[in-house]
């Protein structure tokens, strides 16, 4: 690896691919846009959840719910999501506005007799919770909601925030993955992380070995690209002891230095050693492809991974596909609406299905809107309490944005069966989108087959954000991802004072 010639270049470098001096929301073919695209339309403004629910249009067959607990016991330095220290009378009457928020879905009329395929616990840590926290939680939700025979459920957690009295808990409730932010296994870079406090590699390998030792069934990890002093060496013995332990399923994840955090002034002034450069880290990200698929692994992103196939798997009905349809290298992707442990997923952006958002900033959509809940701790749990959906900002989606939303997020699973997307929309997807199509083809970003429009490896992989922002709409092209993150901005839109008018996201 090429050294820096100093630290104010390397400095320089590293702010730059991250985002800190220059737009990076969106850029142009041939330049790659990073912004990582989960969420589909970004258009959005403030919203009611009367508003959301006005006129009810086609009620779901089943859907997923995403649980924000914004709590950890430790907040680290390259986290952007809506989360804060851990407090115990907070926690506490946070944790009774949930149920309560849990109550106003049940009783929601557009879900009655709807049942849940699958579920996600994020944050924050949820395992910050104490034991009898969780199961408190855990039970309630389940009495409350009714769910289907497979459903999943994920919690994350850290290596530290989790026990064995904490397993038996997510066990007893049906909770059946497990994500565990790792990030590295290396303790030095794990302390530029500001994670050294939270765990070891040590510490993680051992938690990994008791989720395996009790039997559960999904055991995901993060890692991470980009971190501070990472090297190619590094990485590459990361990925052998990933593949060397009882992990089903892993995501990787770009480091961020977010502005004016604890990490940009550790690398501004030369604390920390400078991040690998862009060319670096999509060097690793290549060797990463490589080295994993060629071992079997199978894609569900480019970043998302479970292991070679299962028996178990096989014989539930999960379906692969070539990655590269000509055959060169036997590289499989993973379809992800036919295994039940990838289902949460496929709602979210294979089927872009109903999605209930539980808690302050959390994400959802139902009844065709895309919606966000109400960011503010303080007052989510004053507007649950008072009996009504915290829902304030949000959009609708037409049929259009629809048939958009189905390309931007599925394709970020790697392939949109041309069958599945006429039974959804009533049109082909070529045909509507020849122009643009066809344009993606040209670049070599996309092979469009009789089945199915597959992203193309490893060229399109390198431009994924590229190919879900060719399918915004007009009314969304060159806007940012919403998030709950951007408290600010939310509550900016929300609640202009001293006259401000409302501030539209560009």
């Amino acid at each position: 690896m090429t050294e820096a010639p100093n630290a104010a270049a390397a400095a320089k470098e590293t702010i730059t691919r991250n985002f800190l001096d220059t737009p990076s929301f969106w850029r142009e073919y041939p330049d790659r846009d990073i912004e990582f695209v989960r969420w589909y339309p970004c258009n959005i403004g403030p919203l009611t959840s009367d508003q959301m629910f006005t006129t009810i249009e086609n009620r779901p067959k089943t859907v997923s719910f995403y649980l924000h607990i914004p709590f950890c016991n430790q907040v680290c330095t390259s986290c952007p999501y809506n989360k804060l220290h851990t407090r115990n009378t907070l926690v506490t009457d946070y944790l009774e506005a949930l149920k309560a928020e849990i109550l106003l879905y049940s009783r929601l009329g557009y879900l009655d007799g709807v049942k849940f395929s699958s579920g996600y616990f994020g944050g924050g840590t949820p395992t910050t919770l104490r034991a009898e926290q969780l199961d408190d939680l855990l039970g309630f939700l389940r009495r409350h909601l009714e769910f289907t025979d497979d459903y999943t459920v994920t919690i994350e957690s850290t290596p530290v925030d989790i026990d064995q009295h904490k397993i038996d808990v997510l066990l007893r409730h049906g909770v059946n993955r497990v994500s565990m932010g790792v990030q590295t296994f290396h303790d030095p870079l794990l302390r530029y992380l500001g994670r050294a406090r939270a765990h070891t590699g040590e510490s993680a390998l051992r938690t990994i070995e008791l989720l395996d030792r009790n039997g559960m069934e999904n055991i995901c990890i993060d890692f991470m690209i980009g971190i501070p002093g990472q090297t190619p060496e590094l990485w590459a013995q990361d990925i052998a002891t990933l593949t060397s332990i009882p992990v089903t399923s892993f995501s990787v994840y770009n480091y961020a230095v977010l502005p004016g955090s604890e990490a940009f002034f550790a690398v501004q002034s030369g604390i920390t050693p400078p991040c690998p450069s862009t060319k670096e880290a999509d060097a690793m990200y290549h060797y990463m492809h490589e080295e994993l698929l060629s071992k079997n692994y199978l894609a569900l992103t480019y970043n998302d991974f479970a292991e070679p196939m299962k028996p178990e798997w096989a014989a539930k009905g999960a379906q692969t596909f070539p990655i590269l349809p000509d055959g060169s290298k036997p590289f499989r992707g993973l379809k992800a609406d036919s295994l039940s442990l990838t289902d949460h997923l496929a709602q979210v952006w294979g089927r872009c299905g109903d999605m209930v958002a539980i808690g302050a900033g959390a994400y959802g959509y139902l009844n065709n809107h895309l919606y966000c809940t109400e960011p503010d701790i303080g007052r989510y749990i004053e507007t649950v309490n008072s009996g009504r959906l915290p829902a304030v900002m949000g959009a609708y989606t037409d049929e259009h944005e629809r048939r958009c939303r189905s390309l931007v997020l599925g394709l970020k699973l790697l392939r949109v069966s041309r069958a599945d997307y006429r039974a959804r929309h009533g049109v082909d997807p070529y045909e509507y989108f020849t122009e643009k199509i066809d344009g993606l083809v040209d670049k070599g970003l996309l092979e469009v087959t009789d089945d199915a429009l597959q992203v193309t490896y490893p060229k399109g992989w390198h431009y994924i954000d590229n190919i879900s922002k060719t399918f915004y709409s007009e009314a969304n092209h060159r806007l940012p991802q919403p998030t709950s993150a951007s408290t600010e901005i939310l509550n900016w839109q929300v609640r202009p004072e001293n006259g401000r008018r409302l501030l539209n996201i560009v």
